[in-house]
């Protein structure tokens, strides 16, 4: 019997301090070596690679839930507008660009908790394919709380943090190999409230 007690305490302390010991390193160790900057948007360039160590594979377990391979898909994120400044439901945005080199791209707005804002609309993103484009094919998408004639997503009535996801669906060989080199949307604060 207390062989076994002994085992067990030992079982207990090893569980202890691996989990311990990887939640620590999860929430501590620094990630800036591995991410990219493009405007206001980042992305994670060992994300979905065989390059990525255990902690960068288990942060995007964790974060991006159900990511998949870099050649597959990239994902670039903005907390910021293009002068830096944090994104809020109380301002208008521009979102800006031209399609982007890959099969397929949409971009989606997520809460401060990094889930969907509700609206009557059921409105959270625009794509590839249901976007309004100009005669030069260029996109513009507002992100407001007041309804906007073209490419409007809600942001909310409240005065909180908003995210953009940027997610490539198989971008060319050009893009997966220089992800900061890409031709992304711009982000232009147009007026808070």
């Amino acid at each position: 019997m207390k062989t076994t007690l002994k085992y067990l305490c030992i079982l207990l302390i090893g569980c202890f301090l691996g989990i311990g010991s990887a939640m620590y390193w999860l929430a501590k160790s620094p990630l800036d070596s591995n991410w990219v900057k493009k405007g206001a948007w980042r992305t994670n360039i060992l994300a979905g690679s065989e390059q990525s160590g255990m902690y960068d594979r288990a942060r995007i377990a964790i974060a991006g839930l159900l990511a998949l391979n870099k050649s597959e898909t990239l994902y670039y994120v903005a907390d910021n507008d293009d002068s830096g400044e944090p994104l809020r439901a109380a301002c208008d945005y521009r979102i800006e660009g031209k399609d982007l080199d890959a099969r397929w791209w949409s971009i989606t707005v997520y809460g401060r908790t990094y889930f969907l804002i509700p609206n009557e609309q059921k409105r959270y993103s625009f794509n590839r394919n249901n976007i309004t484009r100009d005669t030069d094919n260029h996109f513009r998408i507002h992100l407001s709380s007041k309804p906007k004639e073209k490419n409007w997503i809600p942001s909310g009535q409240k005065d909180q943090k908003l995210h953009l996801t940027l997610r490539l669906y198989n971008p060319s060989l050009g893009i997966v190999e220089n992800s900061s080199g890409s031709d992304l949307p711009n982000i232009i604060k147009e007026q808070c409230k």
